[in-house]
């Protein structure tokens, strides 16, 4: 695995090898992991807004909406970039809702640095134009997760629920392709979805893209779905799926550690639109508002958190049984997610410093 997740971590080594402050940065990351045995802050997902086009039949992103509640503005996200930053971060991924919708999306794009960090947005490309593209290239952006969920066009749209999406993909793909843009299709699986899976990450090879993996996980529109958990088996499947294919990727195998594994509150981390920190985007749980502590504070509380700290092997929302029916069950009851962990009864054993 250490070799190879070397390769998955550079995989666009093509471009940042042009980019001295970021290869430090990386070079830093890898140092105090596996010499200082320091844990060091690779990743910040921002969820933006939660405003969509498509009704995706799995969206984690399904209720991040909070009515009355302002979402971060420009100068937030721009300072809390700067903490983790200093913290180690150099890789950011911007996410909705679909964040081309948001009024100030180049703006806050600018705000993470993309020409020292490595900055990068997931799409529905419903709304992605050519111009938008061209001003991303500007201002840094060298790589864009283009959502996709079946190489056949009416099975796809009809998942993401939006007649045309299959168009409008295609219709980047092609945008990327002329103005010299890395293009990445993340890709949502499950033991149904297998063969789906399969046909896309053939589509990524013979294309020439990189293909990112992700777990179906019960939040949510899919809050509660239990049968198309995962399981042992499953996971061994995938992880051959991943042996085959060198250009496949994984939240879990890109790790500063060298080893498979959750990277969530060690080496990554989530804001909400709101500025609420969870451990990925799809775990239902906040740990505090950056509004009221700052990032360095929380993540430090984090580390602590027992299926954290614990650094599991595999992806948590959707093989933890334990970790679903202690955090991600006590969502389905909630009117807005990340619900504060403070308000879990579990979390006074499984957290060592919840207030």
């Amino acid at each position: 695995m250490k070799l190879d997740g070397i390769r998955k971590t550079l995989h666009q080594v093509d471009k940042i090898r042009y980019r001295p402050a970021l290869l430090r940065k990386i070079a830093n990351g890898y140092f105090r992991t596996l010499v200082l045995r320091k844990p060091t802050l690779r990743i910040v997902e921002f969820s933006i807004n939660s405003a969509c086009q498509s009704k995706c039949e799995y969206c984690y992103a399904a209720k991040f909406r909070r009515p009355g509640e302002q979402m971060l503005d420009v100068e937030e996200v721009r300072d809390i970039w700067l903490q983790a930053s200093r913290m180690g971060a150099f890789c950011s991924l911007i996410l909705g809702g679909e964040p081309t919708l948001h009024p100030k999306f180049l703006d806050l794009v600018a705000a993470l640095e993309p020409r020292k960090n490595m900055v990068s947005f997931s799409t529905n490309c419903i709304s992605l134009t050519e111009e938008m593209v061209v001003e991303l290239k500007k201002l840094g952006v060298f790589v864009i997760y283009v959502s996709m969920n079946s190489t056949d066009a009416a099975v796809n749209d009809l998942v993401r629920g939006f007649e045309g999406h299959h168009a409008h993909v295609m219709r980047v793909l092609e945008i990327c392709k002329r103005h010299g843009i890395d293009v990445v299709l993340p890709i949502t699986t499950s033991k149904d979805l297998l063969p789906e899976t399969i046909e896309l990450v053939d589509f990524a090879r013979a294309n020439g893209l990189t293909a990112s993996m992700g777990l179906l996980s019960p939040t949510g529109r899919a809050e509660g779905e239990r049968d198309a958990l995962f399981d042992a088996d499953f996971w061994k499947t995938l992880r051959g799926l991943y042996d085959q294919n060198p250009s496949l990727r994984g939240d879990w195998d890109t790790n500063f550690t060298l080893e498979i594994g959750c990277p969530a509150g060690f080496e990554k981390i989530h804001v909400s639109p709101y500025g609420h920190v969870t451990g990925c985007a799809i775990q239902p749980m906040s740990f505090g508002s950056l509004r009221e502590r700052p990032l360095a504070s929380l993540v430090e509380e984090m580390r602590g958190f027992k299926h954290f700290a614990k650094r599991p092997k595999h992806c948590i929302v959707a093989l933890d049984k334990e970790f679903i029916e202690d955090y991600l069950d006590p969502a389905i009851g909630e009117a807005s997610t990340p619900y504060p962990i403070q308000n879990n009864p579990c979390a006074a054993s499984d957290c060592a410093g919840c207030r």
